[in-house]
């Protein structure tokens, strides 16, 4: 039975997310924006007990090399926790997280390698982009987070690097930054991500969250 079943399978229970604080920033946003879509979301230093969670979350502003060194303690748990049913959510650095490696700083830090590929600074007169860009979606594939959404709203960024190999069959949105076309989201479930700071993008951010929460009572 499913952690968010209720028994009988009538009714739900709110899903169990685990939001994993791994050194960065607007933790509390987040579990607000999780709460409010109704999940029961709790903060941990790295996952325990990998078979009793419905979501598992990678949120966050910071610096990758930093980040990455604390997630890797962790990313066994993580892998086990996907193989068990969990769905997974990177927001901002979480979705670079994802990747392989990332050139941020100079510097080549290595990711969780749940997706293939390199984060790469963006090329903008100003950095970092923080505001509101709009998001397209990539036609022909679904987008499960943006369920409900109209083509080419605006959500909020705060980030210096993305992933540019917006041809892979993994990213279903896009967004644009000084020259740089990169992913906005990425979703090859049970991995979904978004560039953008879904609990700082007022009430389509917030339907975000509700979308990615729907998924983990599926």
């Amino acid at each position: 039975m499913r952690r968010g079943q209720g028994v009988g399978g009538e009714g739900w229970l709110a899903p169990r997310v685990a939001v994993i604080q791994y050194g960065v920033g607007n933790i509390y946003s987040i579990v607000s924006g999780l709460r409010r879509a109704g999940a029961e979301p709790t903060v941990m230093d790295c996952l325990r007990d990998p078979g009793d969670w419905d979501g598992v979350v990678l949120p966050g502003v910071g610096a990758y090399a930093a980040a990455s060194m604390r997630l890797h303690r962790c990313a066994w748990e993580i892998r086990e926790a996907l193989k068990m049913g969990a769905q997974l959510l990177g927001v901002c650095l979480g979705l670079q997280l994802l990747f392989t490696d990332s050139r941020e700083a100079g510097e080549h830090s290595y990711g969780l390698s749940l997706l293939p590929g390199t984060v790469e600074k963006l090329t903008a007169a100003k950095l970092p982009h923080i505001g509101w860009s709009r998001v397209y979606r990539v036609p022909g594939r679904d987008c499960r987070l943006l369920e409900g959404i109209e083509d080419g709203s605006h959500f909020y960024y705060v980030h210096s690097y993305a992933y540019t190999r917006v041809w892979e069959p993994w990213v279903c949105a896009v967004s644009r930054y000084g020259e740089t076309v990169y992913a906005a989201v990425v979703e090859q479930p049970p991995v979904y991500a978004t560039q953008f700071h879904p609990e700082r993008s007022s009430r389509l951010g917030q339907r975000v969250l509700r979308n990615w929460v729907a998924l983990l009572r599926r």
